[in-house]
């Protein structure tokens, strides 16, 4: 029986589908650690900024909502003011309601009840759907990572991981390289 001949650490040639598996291992751990830091990175610097844009997009649509309610008053008290001039009616109950001017002819006669309808000269307006506020998760995630300390924290976990994706999945294995032994004499 021959001796066996010594296999010296390197000498092992994996074969194809174990290199191929390798290959795909230190991908998967790679794409991991370093979506890892990446997903890290971005929470840091957009969530503050999306918590930002929510507030001043809610604010927008607050703002054209009164906008929008005070036009719509504009319009009807101008519609009012047009057709003053023209109604006897109306400019009577005005001149009653607003500035207690009773004509002499008749007797009016107070409502004992609270009115169920508003004066003529109030103009009433539908109010408009407001808007709802940003969602909680978003603006208490951004007060959060808006924390000093915790930025600190968090950008330093996520060059940790960078790094740890960089150091411990290399593109290639070290080990693969053969190595050239000098000829047994």
């Amino acid at each position: 029986m021959e001796p066996r001949p010594e296999r010296r650490h390197g000498d092992y040639e994996p074969s194809g589908i174990r290199r191929l598996l390798g290959a795909a291992g230190r991908l998967v751990g790679f794409c991991a650690a370093a979506g890892l830091a990446m997903a890290i990175f971005g929470c840091v610097l957009l969530l503050p900024e999306c918590a930002r844009l929510a507030k001043a997009r809610y604010h927008l649509a607050r703002q054209q909502a009164i906008n929008a309610e005070l036009a719509e008053l504009v319009r009807a008290n101008e519609r009012l003011i047009a057709n003053l001039p023209d109604d006897p009616v109306l400019t009577k109950r005005l001149a009653m309601n607003q500035l207690g001017l009773w004509p002499e002819d008749e007797v009016v006669v107070p409502a004992v009840q609270r009115m169920q309808r508003p004066p003529p000269a109030v103009v009433l307006i539908r109010r408009r759907v407001r808007p709802q506020p940003p969602s909680g998760w978003l603006l208490d995630a951004a007060r959060r990572v808006s924390k000093p300390g915790t930025k600190r924290g968090l950008l330093l976990l996520a060059a940790l991981a960078l790094f740890a994706a960089i150091w411990v999945f290399p593109a290639r294995d070290p080990g693969r390289r053969k190595k050239v032994h000098p000829p047994a004499p």
